[in-house]
């Protein structure tokens, strides 16, 4: 079963294709997968660029690193983001892209327009960059499997809000709170959404009856309720997008109020 409540549409209008491009931005952990030529990838650096192309850097081998500058390859890039909890272990969301990818030569690479973590590679010997022409991607979240358009991958300048420090800021929450935020969305008491999965298969005691943080991003807090009987993910959306730790204070203290109004 699968309850969804729609917020308003300034709320989470966006939701989807605005965690892709976190994701492709470099919020997730990237492999490459060159599946004509038999050659796969297990890291690969990548992010948007200033001019908005998806660049990757890289150490390849074998028919991979035989490739010329501007010939064309066919490419699967995978984008997996764990939960920032390292209690436990869980795929918070993750994109899958097939495009084509094209090694650019090493004199027309500006660094400085690079995302840093595609930057940062640059002294590695053998690394090379390419750019990753975009055909098709889909998006795996709390929601399902839902499509992307290309179009949607755009630079956006680096967060100011660290998401490291904002799961501090939400590990340090009380459990009653949390479970009362999950009741004020499933009431649409807040706006957000709740979808139900199967209980998780041999559910220990530390994660019985607990609350763990998904994910925070500007646009709400993710979460996931372990039951014996069913799993809930929860997606609580903020009155208006995070820019600063500060504000994310603020954004949580009304989720907190809305929550204890609803329960």
């Amino acid at each position: 079963m699968t309850l969804s409540f729609e917020a308003p549409k300034t709320e989470v209008e966006g939701r989807a294709a605005a965690l892709a491009r976190r994701l492709v931005g470099g919020a997730g952990a990237a492999s490459l997968d060159a599946y004509r030529v038999g050659e796969c990838l297990e890291f690969v650096a990548h992010g948007i660029a200033e001019d908005g192309s998806l660049v990757v850097a890289a150490i390849p081998a074998g028919a991979l690193a035989a490739a010329g500058d501007g010939v064309p390859i066919d490419v699967r890039l995978d984008v997996v983001k764990q939960a920032p909890d390292p209690a436990v272990s869980i795929v918070s969301a993750s994109v899958h892209l097939l495009g084509e990818l094209t090694w650019v030569p090493a004199a027309e690479v500006a660094l400085g327009e690079l995302p840093s973590s595609v930057a940062s590679l640059a002294d590695m010997p053998g690394v090379r960059y390419g750019v990753v022409a975009v055909r098709r991607a889909v998006l795996h979240d709390l929601t399902g499997a839902t499509v992307i358009d290309g179009d949607q991958f755009h630079y956006e300048a680096p967060s100011a809000v660290d998401g490291y420090a904002a799961f501090e800021k939400v590990a340090g929450l009380d459990q009653g709170m949390l479970k009362d935020l999950c009741w004020a969305v499933m009431v649409d008491a807040t706006p957000g959404l709740v979808v139900s999965k199967p209980a998780m298969p041999n559910v220990c005691q530390h994660m019985a009856d607990r609350v763990f943080c998904v994910d925070v991003d500007a646009r709400g807090l993710t979460m996931m309720l372990v039951g014996t009987e069913e799993t809930l993910l929860v997606f609580a959306a903020f009155s208006h997008p995070v820019a600063s730790l500060p504000d994310l204070d603020a954004r949580l203290f009304d989720l907190m109020g809305a929550a204890i109004l609803a329960a």
